[in-house]
């Protein structure tokens, strides 16, 4: 009896504990919901979302938590935190209108409107005169351009309710669409008249003068809101965006400081006058403004975004890199920072893990042209050109008038040869932006590339019109009218530019070339000893002279002064190939190739650890045909200085041509490319690595980037013809391989190009 009595007191226990339980859960639940209610009034969000979390995770059904949480994530700039919240709440309540309306605004805002017009019709289908509802089925029609139908719903609302402005307002926009100005202005102004004070309507009023260029009338409007709201800092910031863009720098400026002084403890104006100091390029002042928005809301991870970007775009990366990681260890998912995580990653062409972050981005957000953009930016500069293509293009989809990922576009298509391709990007470019610089330029080139002559001259004429202080324009040019044989003309615009930067040796390269062409090897002389005192200690332009005379000397058959030449433009600069060649040449055809070999051979011996004399003696027995003692003193070239470019390129070259370990030569060509990016002869090597690895894309850009300064070599000639007959378009690898032969009938190659010539 008594073991009895005490099974039953020990069930009454438990019982006790389990509602006590309960009882105590529920408290604690409501607790967290009351808390997370308290700190969203105070404007406290990350409290509240944490509170409004730990209410859920108590009561996983809690309707009311998510639905205050997806008003926090609203607040926080968080939009999807906020949809996947209502997402829940239209799930556990599905007769929750207001989360059936929210969703549809969010489907309606990312341009969802099947799934948006479903929701709102849910909603009519229960109160046919639901004013929201109807707002979201207007604006959903005018989405669609169907403005009759719109129009018809504004002024239901207003039939419903005369009092609704925004309906006045909707009106007025369909009307000025229509081309009905006047009608347009009355709804705006019926608008006013409700409450001439509501601000709203007003800016409606502003935005319509100011499209119709009446900005008198628009000023006036803005004015008159302020003296109505005199407290009010939004209108401050509406009337400095007003005064910027009349171009009026300092009305604006006045502006925006006195909406700080009626505000001084909200963030917005400080971020607002921010923005207007770094348009203004005051890093000053734009710091100053962006570090006392922070002294007011040290947490906010909008303001340290603003301040990463800032520094991002100043190349000050290491400051970008200290607020971004301070935003994603409040805000791990936060979509703004992890793109410029990306961003920065892209900047130090670490592609990979740029990749990695925009990959993840894009499968989060599909329809962010940017991350697109930024996913092909980083897959060109890996090489990987189809796939870049294919991310710029849906970049373009998304986004059709956005510019520079149509300059990539138009970019590639250069280099690839699809002129047509490259005209029609440039020009669309244009119609968006007719002073866009580069994409002006693009038009040029590819007019000149089709052997438009008169239509690329038009082309530059215009660059140098609109830029008259750079010296592209001239460059270009010159290089059209050496092309023509035009050389007292292209001697006019190498000059121009000249002028304008005398570092520019690719100018004054085509210079001496061009007095060469005419036979004045003592004019080009002299230009070259008066270049030498015009660029002073610059070891790479000094280089780059040192060469040119020694090529002049040749042309001169003054061998010895030759040789002293290239050798000054090694010893200016070692990673100059050229000059390499040329010294080689000159022991081989004079028959002193073992003379040489013994030379520096003997210097070796003396230090070993010079990389220039292994890469003489590489390049000797390179044209020796003595591949493996060739590639024997490259690779001692590189274990010396594994970044030594001239090794790196000629032993990529020799591992490629010789069916050597490929993924190698492609590692030794891309040590080249990143050290020497406009070396011609490093742009052939990649593009030959990439020929042998059937990436006949990527190989075709490398060509037609170093035919642009070797236009005359009949190897790079052959190479690009040879991608583009593995590519599958025969008429342009026919033309190439042609102007190979004509070039030089003994290359090595020319066999294989008329083979190829010989099935086209």
């Amino acid at each position: 009896m008594k073991s009895r009595m005490i099974q039953v007191f020990m069930m009454l226990f438990a019982l006790t504990l389990i509602v006590i339980g309960c009882s105590s859960d529920e408290e604690k639940k409501v607790s967290h919901f009351e808390k997370g209610k308290t700190y969203f009034e105070k404007g406290e969000y990350k409290s509240a979302e944490l509170e409004f979390r730990n209410a859920i995770q108590l009561d996983p059904e809690f309707v009311d938590a998510y639905e205050r949480l997806g008003e926090t994530y609203l607040k926080l700039g968080d939009p999807r935190g906020a949809f996947r919240e209502y997402s829940m709440v239209a799930k556990l309540d599905p007769e929750n209108i207001d989360a059936s309306l929210k969703l549809a605004t969010f489907y309606m805002l990312g341009k969802k409107n099947v799934e948006s017009r479903e929701r709102v019709e849910a909603v009519l289908a229960r109160e046919p005169n639901n004013i929201e509802a109807l707002f979201l089925m207007a604006g959903l029609f005018d989405l669609e351009n169907n403005l009759y139908e719109a129009a018809s719903i504004f002024e239901k609302i207003l039939e419903l309710d005369a009092k609704q402005t925004r309906a006045y307002m909707g009106l007025a926009r369909i009307y000025a669409r229509q081309g009905k100005l006047d009608e347009a202005e009355s709804q705006l102004m019926r608008a006013i008249d409700l409450d001439p004070a509501e601000i709203k309507p007003r800016l409606e009023l502003v935005r319509f003068y100011s499209g119709r260029n009446d900005f008198d009338n628009a000023q006036a409007q803005l004015e008159t809101a302020i003296q109505l709201n005199p407290g009010n800092s939004d209108l401050y910031i509406v009337l400095g965006n007003f005064f910027f863009q009349m171009k009026k720098p300092a009305e604006a400026e006045g502006a925006y400081l006195q909406a700080i002084d009626i505000s001084p403890k909200e963030i917005k104006p400080y971020l607002v006058a921010a923005g207007f100091y770094d348009a203004s390029d005051n890093a000053e002042k734009t710091q100053a403004m962006y570090e006392k928005a922070l002294a007011l809301k040290p947490d906010d991870v909008n303001i340290m975004t603003s301040m990463a970007g800032y520094f991002l775009k100043r190349q000050q990366m290491d400051d970008a890199k200290k607020y971004l990681a301070k935003v994603l260890e409040e805000r791990p998912n936060f979509f703004p920072a992890r793109m410029m995580k990306g961003e920065i990653a892209a900047f130090n062409k670490e592609f990979s893990e740029a990749i990695g972050i925009f990959d993840q981005l894009v499968k989060e957000e599909p329809r962010s042209a940017r991350a697109h953009y930024l996913k092909g930016f980083c897959h060109l500069g890996k090489g990987e050109t189809q796939v870049a293509k294919t991310a710029l293009a849906k970049a373009v989809e998304l986004n059709p008038e956005y510019v520079n990922a149509k300059m990539l576009l138009a970019e590639i298509a250069l280099k690839e040869q699809d002129f047509e391709m490259a005209r029609k990007e440039s020009a669309e470019i244009l119609a968006l932006n007719p002073n866009d610089f580069r994409a002006r330029m693009m038009l040029g080139n590819a007019l000149m590339a089709q052997g438009k002559t008169a239509d690329a001259e038009t082309a530059f004429e215009t660059v140098i019109a609109e830029n008259p202080q750079n010296p592209a324009g001239y460059y270009r040019l010159g290089l059209l009218q050496r092309s023509t044989k035009d050389y007292d003309g292209a001697l006019d615009s190498f000059n121009a530019a000249l002028t304008l930067n005398p570092m520019l040796m690719d100018v004054f390269s085509n210079i001496v070339a061009v007095h060469g062409a005419k036979g004045e090897l003592d004019i080009a002389m002299d230009k070259c000893d008066a270049q030498l005192e015009k660029v002073g200690d610059a070891m790479v332009a000094r280089a780059v002279i040192h060469n040119l005379k020694g090529s002049l000397y040749l042309a001169q058959k003054k061998t010895d002064a030759a040789e002293k030449a290239f050798g000054t433009a090694i010893r200016e600069n070692p990673d100059f190939l050229p000059p390499y060649y040329a010294l080689a040449r000159i022991y081989l055809t004079g028959n002193q190739q073992q003379k040489a070999i013994d030379q520096y051979m003997a210097i070796l011996e003396k230090n070993p650890k010079q990389a220039g004399p292994h890469m003489l003696l590489g390049t000797i027995y390179d044209m020796q045909k003595q591949f493996d003692r060739s590639e024997t003193h490259y690779r001692s070239a590189l274990d010396i200085d594994p970044e030594f470019a001239p090794a790196a390129n000629n032993l990529a070259y020799l591992l490629s041509t010789r069916d050597g370990d490929i993924d190698e030569a492609l590692k030794f060509a891309r040590i080249a490319k990143e050290k020497l990016p406009d070396d011609p002869s490093v742009m052939d090597t990649l593009g030959w690595v990439y020929y042998k690895k059937g990436l006949y894309g990527n190989a075709v850009q490398e060509f037609s980037g170093s035919l642009e300064k070797l236009p005359e070599n009949a190897t790079v000639n052959y190479h690009l013809g040879a991608a583009l007959f593995k590519k599958g378009d025969r008429t342009r690898a026919k033309l190439s391989l042609e102007k190979a032969i004509a070039l030089d009938g003994n290359f090595d190659g020319a066999d294989d190009a008329r083979r190829m010539l010989s099935e086209i």
